[in-house]
């Protein structure tokens, strides 16, 4: 059974304190190793490795791995079970795992208040494309959707870019409010219609990001977890099919 300890933090921030036993990490222990195990081992065959070996000479970035999907999984079910919608990205610090014990980290974030979505059904869409489709839902969303976002997390959206030092009120700043109001009524459309986004979409994405930098899926994988950077992607996925659920909806 997982435990989760809550605390407030400065500025509207919140602290998760999860532990789970590893029984909940098992399935994607085994996922991933099996990943692994394709993997070639001097000595052996492709994919013929025997799995104590291979656990053990990749044993860092299969934990890697583990502890980076699963504390994703975990934080946003915690969430749920909390009732707690974050605003912001989710940054997962202080991990420590080791198979077979219990596994444990904190998630930081900004907590949103309660809002009421409006009634998308009753859009219809008079655009052609589906990339005019998706822009005319995203005006509409944000024209009638009332979201209070917290400036700190609009400060946070500006740090992934290059607008740290954007002033309140600027149109750098009211440009970076605008895509977490609209992220967030997204989200709370897939929330309410059953529309998820599941660890395979997410690897598939990093695993594309990291070809183009140069670098690989589990080192990237590691950076986002730190910096929120996973769970902002993740974000940005479910977006993406939302607006592709919101197409066929609005029809």
């Amino acid at each position: 059974m997982m435990k989760i300890d809550i605390q407030d933090l400065e500025n509207q921030k919140k602290e998760m304190r999860i532990e789970a036993d590893w029984e909940d990490l098992e399935a994607d222990y085994d996922d991933l190793l099996s990943e692994y195990l394709k993997v070639p081992v001097p000595g052996f065959r492709p994919g013929k490795a025997p799995r104590g070996i291979v656990e053990k000479r990749f044993r860092k970035e299969i934990l890697d791995d583990v502890s980076a999907r699963c504390a994703q999984r975990l934080s946003k079910q915690a969430l749920e079970d909390e009732d707690i919608t974050a605003g912001s990205p989710i940054s997962i610090t202080n991990i420590q795992i080791e198979r077979g014990e219990p596994f444990s980290f904190k998630a930081e974030f900004t907590e949103i208040p309660g809002f009421e979505l409006p009634d998308y059904s009753a859009l219809k869409l008079s655009s052609q494309t589906d990339d005019e489709k998706r822009d005319e839902i995203s005006e509409w969303l944000l024209e009638h959707a009332q979201v209070e976002v917290p400036d700190e997390i609009v400060k946070q959206e500006l740090e992934f870019g290059d607008g740290a030092e954007a002033e309140q009120g600027s149109d750098e700043w009211n440009a970076a409010a605008q895509r977490v109001k609209l992220l967030l009524v997204l989200r709370k459309i897939a929330g309410q219609d059953g529309i998820e986004v599941d660890e395979t979409d997410v690897d598939e994405r990093i695993g594309q990001i990291a070809s183009e930098c140069g670098t690989s899926a589990s080192q990237l994988r590691q950076t986002l977890l730190s910096t929120g950077g996973l769970s902002r992607i993740s974000s940005f996925l479910l977006a993406e099919k939302t607006l592709n659920y919101l197409i066929e909806v609005c029809n």
